[in-house]
């Protein structure tokens, strides 16, 4: 484990060897992971013109996170996580480049990508509770802030990312033939992808194994022992990790804010495109307008959100959060109303209007973090590791069961009554999630407040040993 400073920020959880490698095959991962699946929207749309099928098509990724995200998170908490990580990397290059022989056979045969992207993000759930789970292994409790924050930022920037970068590819590289085989920018592409996979198992290979694992053997006998036990009461381990969950109060309740600000992220993705054509009136191709303020919001909150949760405290800041989500959601149909009075004569384009929405997403991508990243930090915090994978995982269920039914009413609510009207139920949304949330603080007032009066020593404890150290 790294000797870093406490409250060092994040020069000192980089200078961790072993985080950084984890961080690096994060970061590659969750880029080349969107990259793959913007890449087949827009193949299967170009194949097809079928909007079910689009639909279809992000259902076959967000389903397995239903399906096998609680199960693969007791199988991270019996198996060596650094086993899972290397092979969850491994088995998703070798089934993205079997994409590239599908499409290189037959490229209007979509059913084996729909196969081929279900099983590739069934892979992931795996990786996902693996991968977080590994981090407080990694470093210092007092790093544990700096380090979800970190992971924060690059998890939501590589998001954004692998979309732009995957447009760029499929738009730039041009179709060439080899071997009377014909290799357009879909072929290119995944060929990166699964070349990139490959390089994130590489990068996990370097972590020594009692690094990510060391605290993982527990008294009841060896891993392959668990394991084999596992297999047969994975059920009955699922209900004993939602039962940890649903009695354990400040713990349900970070659950809940976290899956909250999950479903909310792809809420907004899928709303995207009808605010950059039908509010800003732009084209489709400038989607990336849309995704840049509300992205750096998430960066600069990610930054901003450590120091200010410290002084408000886990309530006041998912509170602020919720508050500046409502605004901002209120206030960009608000805007869009305004643009005709504001528009000059024969303008298709507001700069002033675009400006003032920018501004609001970018005040939206700032708010989130103030819902995820101290939701996030007390889920861990909260979590004995034996249990971290088990818990992970089944807020990741939690969430993508809430994401799919979520998308599909917000879809044709936006379809039917526009996307200013869905704007207005986000905003009501926020307050009744905000209200809910104080609700359930106040009925819980004592197991919450004395996890809040446990994290305040430990923050105090931090600035009297960064004092101590200014001292000598």
């Amino acid at each position: 484990m790294a000797a870093a400073n406490p409250g060092g920020g994040f020069l000192p959880v980089l200078r961790n060897r072993n985080f950084l490698y984890l961080w690096l095959a994060q970061i590659i991962s969750q880029m080349i992971f969107n990259a793959a699946n913007y890449a087949f929207l827009v193949l299967i749309n170009k194949v097809s013109q079928s909007t079910t099928l689009v639909g279809l098509a992000i259902i076959s990724f967000v389903l397995p996170a239903v399906l096998f995200g609680a199960p693969a998170g007791v199988v991270v908490d019996h198996v060596s996580r650094r086993r899972i990580l290397w092979g969850s990397n491994c088995l998703r290059g070798i089934a993205t480049l079997l994409m590239i022989v599908v499409l290189i056979v037959d490229h209007t045969s979509i059913v084996p990508l729909y196969i081929l992207t279900f099983i590739i993000s069934t892979i992931g759930q795996f990786f996902a509770p693996a991968e977080s789970s590994s981090i407080p292994q990694l470093v210092r409790k007092s790093e544990l802030m700096p380090a979800l924050s970190l992971f924060n930022i690059t998890m939501q920037i590589s998001q954004a990312i692998g979309y732009v970068v995957a447009s760029i590819v499929l738009t730039l590289l041009p179709e060439f033939h080899l071997f009377n085989l014909t290799i357009d920018a879909f072929v290119q592409l995944y060929f990166l992808i699964g070349i990139l996979y490959l390089l994130c198992a590489g990068l996990i290979l370097l972590i020594p194994q009692n690094q990510v694992d060391r605290k993982y053997t527990t008294q009841s006998g060896q891993i392959t022992t668990q394991t084999l036990g596992a297999v047969g009461s994975i059920w009955h381990e699922m209900y004993q990790g939602w039962q940890f969950v649903r009695t354990n109060k400040p713990l349900f309740l970070a659950v809940i804010q976290l899956s909250y600000a999950g479903v909310l992220l792809f809420v907004v993705i899928e709303l995207a495109t009808k605010i950059t054509t039908n509010l800003l009136h732009l084209p489709e191709n400038a989607l990336v307008l849309v995704f840049a303020p509300a992205a750096l919001g998430v960066v600069v909150g990610s930054l901003l959100t450590p120091g200010i949760f410290r002084k408000l405290g886990h309530s006041r800041t998912i509170t602020t959060g919720t508050i500046i989500l409502t605004i901002a959601c209120a206030l960009v149909p608000l805007s869009a109303w305004l643009s005709p009075y504001l528009k000059p004569a024969g303008w298709s384009f507001n700069p002033l209007v675009f400006s003032l929405i920018a501004l609001l997403l970018l005040a939206a991508g700032f708010g989130l973090d103030f819902l995820n990243i101290p939701s996030q930090t007390a889920m861990q915090e909260l979590t004995p590791n034996r249990l971290k994978g088990r818990v992970i995982s089944l807020q990741l269920v939690l969430y993508s069961a809430c994401t799919v039914p979520v998308i599909l009413f917000m879809g044709g609510f936006a379809d039917a009554f526009g996307i200013e009207n869905v704007l207005y139920l986000l905003a009501v949304c926020h307050i009744l999630f905000g209200a809910w949330s104080l609700y359930y603080e106040k009925k819980h007032a004592t197991a919450i407040q004395a996890y809040h009066q446990r994290q305040g020593m430990e923050q105090e404890k931090q600035v009297i040993t960064l004092e101590q150290k200014r001292i000598h």
